[in-house]
This record gives C-alpha cells, sequence and structure tokens, in this order.
C-alpha cells in the first residue's frame, strides 16, 4: 500500500528577527556570535496564536490543493506546548475541554474527519502524527488524513532553548493512499521516560542525544535494508548545524547531503521543521522523484525518532 506525504503548506510567524535585534531584546542566553556559529541566523515571531496559525496552514493546503473538505478521514492535531493544545473558553469547569482540533474541524467543515490530539512528544509531534495517520489509513476504509501542528512560544519568552533558536510556525499535511510521491517506507521511536523532567536533566539529555540519535538512525535504515550511501538527502530538524556535523558522521552520510538551509533562515520551528524541509527540498530541486530521504527529530521528554521517505 503506498502511503505518503502528497502536500505540504506552512506559515511562519509575521515578523523576522535577527540574532542581534533578538540579543538586544534579551531573548537569547548564548551570545549572538556563538548561535550564528551553531549556524543560526533569524528567528520568526508572531502576534497570532497556535491556532490561527495552523488555520492559516490547513486553509492553504485546502486551496491549494483543491481539496473537499468532506473527504477528509481524520485530522491529528500535533503540538510541542502544553499551550498549543487549549483554546480559552467563557472560565468554569468545562473550559478546559476546549480543543483546538476540534475547533478547526468544525470551521474548515472537515465533517466526516475522526479528531485525534497528539500532545506528549515534544518536537517529535508532527512526525509521530504523520506515522499514525499511516497506520490509520492502513487499519481503516479511509483515504485521506490532514496532519497539522502549530507552536507560538509566549510573547516574552526567550528565545532560545538549549542552543537553538527557535521560531513560530504551524505546517499542515495531506497524508494519502495512493500517494504519488514521500511514500513511508520506515519508522522508528524511542521514548526514554528517565528524561521526562527536561529542565532537571538537561546536561544528560545532551549526554545521551548522539548514542540514541546513532542507534535509532541506522536501525531505522537496517529494519528497511537500506545502507546510509542510499541516502540522498537528510531531512532535518533545525537545530544546531554543528551538531548535524556530528550526527551524520556517527550515521556515515556525507554533510553535503543534508538539507540545512532553513536552519539559517527560519530556525527551529518546534514539530513542524522536518517536512516544511521537506517541502523546500522539494521546491528547491534539491531533491527528485525516487530519492530515498531520511528524517530525524528529537522531542524532550524524551523521545527520538526516524523516518525513512521515498521522494
Amino acid at each position: 500500500m503506498k502511503i505518503g506525504v502528497e502536500a505540504i503548506e506552512y506559515v511562519l510567524g509575521e515578523k523576522r528577527c535577527d540574532l542581534l535585534q533578538l540579543e538586544a531584546q534579551g531573548r537569547l542566553e548564548t551570545p549572538s556570535a556563538q548561535l550564528r556559529a551553531f549556524g543560526f541566523h533569524y528567528a520568526f515571531l508572531g502576534a497570532d496564536d497556535a491556532f490561527n496559525l495552523a488555520s492559516k496552514a490547513i486553509a492553504a493546503l485546502l486551496q491549494k490543493h483543491n481539496l473537499n473538505p468532506e473527504e477528509i478521514d481524520a485530522v491529528f492535531f500535533a503540538g510541542a506546548l502544553p499551550t498549543s493544545h487549549t483554546l480559552a473558553g467563557s472560565g468554569g469547569p468545562l473550559s478546559v475541554f476546549n480543543y483546538p482540533a476540534c475547533k478547526l474541524q468544525y470551521e474548515f467543515g472537515l465533517l466526516n474527519a475522526t479528531v485525534i490530539g497528539i500532545s506528549q512528544a515534544g518536537c517529535m509531534g508532527m512526525m509521530s502524527a504523520v506515522k499514525c495517520a499511516a497506520d490509520f489509513l492502513r487499519a481503516n476504509q479511509a483515504e485521506k488524513v490532514l496532519c497539522v501542528s502549530a507552536d507560538v512560544f509566549p510573547s516574552d519568552a526567550k528565545r532560545e532553548v538549549l542552543y537553538n533558536v527557535i521560531s513560530d510556525g504551524a505546517c499542515a499535511l495531506l497524508i494519502c493512499k495512493n500517494s504519488t510521491r514521500n511514500l513511508v517506507r520506515a519508522h522508528r521511536q524511542i521514548t526514554k521516560g528517565y528524561y521526562w523532567d527536561s529542565a532537571t536533566r538537561q546536561n544528560e539529555i545532551i549526554a545521551a542525544y548522539f548514542p540514541t540519535a546513532k542507534n535509532i538512525a541506522l536501525g531505522t535504515l537496517s529494519a528497511a535494508g537500506v545502507d546510509a550511501s542510499e541516502i540522498a538527502c537528510v531531512i532535518p530538524h533545525n537545530v544546531s548545524r554543528r551538531s548535524w556535523d556530528i550526527l551524520l558522521d556517527l550515521i556515515g552520510i556525507n554533510p553535503e547531503r543534508l538539507f540545512g538551509e532553513n536552519i539559517a533562515a527560519m530556525g527551529h520551528v518546534i514539530a513542524a521543521d522536518n517536512f516544511m524541509n521537506l517541502k523546500d527540498a522539494a521546491a528547491t530541486g534539491r531533491i527528485k522523484a525516487g530519492d530515498k530521504l531520511l528524517l530525524f527529530n528529537f522531542g524532550f521528554g524524551a523521545n527520538w525518532g526516524c523516518m525513512l521517505l521515498e521522494h
């Protein structure tokens, strides 16, 4: 069964800031020169909340790809931040059950869609949503699933997390049976609950990051019967370029195969990075039909994930 990521649209926060601006505003922990050396140049900040950014991404997906909302069989809503999964209400106990995924289903007329939220995978949320969507399609008489992620940092929050510069943004995907591109060939996820308290165990997370990432990347390739030399392009999450140089060396892939342009251009857009980069890699001609693509992501909590796609 050919299941793949058929269409991708994304939006970023409307205000682009360079590192010097963020530093002047007191929104970085690390000197801007050091973050620039790590590969970052800009971050996007938005006045919109996560729901409005998700709405814009879904609207673009439906319109640009001429999709009938009533043909969508499921919606998987992902976000790394707890605030992405709640909506303000009139107050009282019932307001804690105001979910953005349900409001999106209603406002866009996705009347036949089952709605599911994925909220505890951190930056892994969108990759987990794609895997769940693929499983949903295999298990049901369904044809199309919409996946959407959206995250917005609080307006007064720092824009750096463990030497990574953070942007606001949202991404919407169409996952289809009989897809013509980006076929899901393999997926693997490792969760190590010992690291659930990210602030307390941040040094231990950093120590575990590379060996676990190497393990899951090589394990994903091995399970699919694919050698690292066959990977045409690595589609990253937009964390430090230096960290990617280390990881690619560990798994035996030439750094030139990394689509890393968006690390500088937009920073780390939480759960959306991999699929925003997939769209841009295709749009710029970096990848071609039949290419094997390796997607890797990490989410606090702590989760490591890897996916093999065939473009």
